[in-house]
């Protein structure tokens, strides 16, 4: 039997039995974590709070193998003001599918951890457009698990990327100049390019004034979810219909 004291972010939250649910939380020492709230969908439950995705707390986690038992839980912050915003709640659910996707069991890591909270954070507690973040947000995470995107040169010819002519192939997860692409490709306009390379040089606190059209933010969410696919073989549901 072991027990583990960590922060942690609830990813997801599922039911299980008449009053309990399972939940996947994101710590920074031991990576992805599933563990069981018992009896927590009763009325007088003291950890409900703990079963809500967004819900940053420190856990106290017991059992053995892949599937623990919370025991104890305070709550940090429960990133309330998000899911009260349509649009911060898409970008932020985007965001905890998107940690959920590239993070393992007990391996871990505290730069995906530290990304999301300020993402979160900045959600929470700034105007800054919830696109925006989950822009930054996905940069930051294809750059920390090693495939940073190369938005300067042809992925094929290593020329410079002439802004009015680039493309994204979604098979090889690379912006291309359009007398490389191949294939299936996504067209990349102008200024979605000019911001994507913006990105990676602020910090989420440099975001609050940076403004993009609707248009803009769904060709972004198109293109990261081909790359993800491509990068991680797995789709992200939460920007299926962007």
């Amino acid at each position: 039997m072991q027990e583990l004291i960590s922060q942690g972010i609830v990813l997801r939250s599922l039911d299980y039995h008449d009053n309990d649910k399972i939940i996947t939380i994101l710590t920074p020492e031991h990576g992805r974590l599933t563990a069981i709230l018992k009896g927590v969908k009763k009325v007088t439950a003291k950890m409900k709070f703990a079963s809500q995705v967004f819900c940053y707390a420190q856990f106290k986690l017991v059992g053995k193998g892949e599937m623990l038992t919370v025991s104890g839980a305070t709550e940090i912050e429960s990133f309330f003001d998000i899911v009260q915003d349509y649009k911060a709640m898409r970008a932020g659910s985007a965001m905890l599918e998107i940690a959920d996707g590239v993070s393992f069991i007990h391996e871990p890591d505290h730069l995906l951890f530290s990304g999301l909270l300020r993402a979160l954070e900045t959600l929470s507690k700034t105007e800054t457009d919830p696109d925006v973040v989950l822009m930054r947000f996905a940069l930051g995470v294809f750059k920390i698990t090693g495939y940073a995107m190369n938005l300067r040169t042809c992925g094929t010819c290593g020329k410079s990327l002439n802004a009015d002519i680039v493309r994204f192939d979604v098979e090889t997860g690379e912006f291309t100049c359009i007398h490389c692409s191949k294939g299936s490709y996504i067209p990349v306009s102008p200024r979605t390019l000019e911001v994507m390379q913006n990105l990676p040089k602020l910090e989420f606190d440099q975001l609050e004034n940076i403004v993009i059209t609707d248009t803009e933010a769904r060709e972004f969410k198109t293109i990261i979810r081909a790359n993800f696919a491509c990068r991680f073989g797995k789709n992200l549901k939460t920007l299926s219909s962007v």
